[in-house]
């Protein structure tokens, strides 16, 4: 089991938080739905950074990952270019 906390961040206040205890057999399908409701909420402006914190892992500098458009409450932030022409 994998226990994950999602979080959305709007102007650097949260605004949500999902706590989910994840099962290897379904993964694949958890996360993806995740992952397309809160990258749409991206997309719209509604959040401007999710943060995926691993519970289970004991290394500080390992157990978050953030995405989102906000850099200030991100560690080390890598710039993505996303435009049309890159894709």
């Amino acid at each position: 089991m994998i226990r994950l906390a999602i979080r959305g961040y709007a102007a650097g206040v949260l605004q949500f938080e999902d706590l989910l205890l994840l099962d290897a057999c379904h993964l694949n399908v958890t996360v993806s739905d995740a992952a397309h409701r809160h990258a749409e909420a991206l997309a719209a402006h509604d959040l401007h950074m999710v943060e995926i914190e691993f519970l289970d892992e004991p290394d500080p500098m390992q157990r978050f990952f953030r995405l989102g458009t906000d850099s200030s409450g991100m560690v080390i932030p890598i710039r993505w270019n996303l435009s049309k022409e890159d894709a």
